[in-house]
């Protein structure tokens, strides 16, 4: 008889080691699918805080008492709002004590943003809106 060689693999050692390899590989795939969703997800949530902010402060130049409801497109995003008054509208008054040229009242304002990638944020804002209803006088 001959003494066996130890040279090689045997085919029971590679088959561990291809197990070994393949569950090594199937932790690494799913390492790196969670963080790609991961960052997905900040990129849709960064996307929404800026149509927010974008929506936001484009709401500063809205009247509601004069424009209660609109659209508007800004850049790749459209802006939908809705007022519904929260005080009815009142004369504003003078230091006089005196009715004063407009008159202001107190707005809920809805906001809608909806993107193109489908990115859509919500969210309500209270607004001061005003009118004139009175000239002032002639001097």
């Amino acid at each position: 008889m001959r003494p066996r060689s130890l040279r090689g693999f045997s085919l029971l050692e590679a088959i561990v080691a291809l197990a070994i390899v393949a569950t090594a590989g199937l932790a690494l795939f799913a390492a790196m699918n969670q963080s790609i969703q991961m960052a997905l997800r900040a990129e849709n949530a960064r996307k929404s805080d800026t149509a927010m902010r974008n929506a936001l402060a484009w709401m500063e130049v809205v009247n509601p008492a004069l424009t209660p409801s609109g659209k508007k497109q800004l850049g790749e995003m459209v802006l939908e709002w809705k007022s519904e008054p929260i005080e009815p509208p009142r004369d504003a008054m003078t230091g006089y004590l005196q009715a004063g040229l407009y008159q202001v009242g107190l707005y809920d304002v809805t906001v809608d943003v909806r993107d193109n990638d489908g990115v859509s944020a919500s969210f309500q804002v209270r607004k001061v809106g005003y009118k004139q209803v009175r000239e002032p006088p002639r001097l």
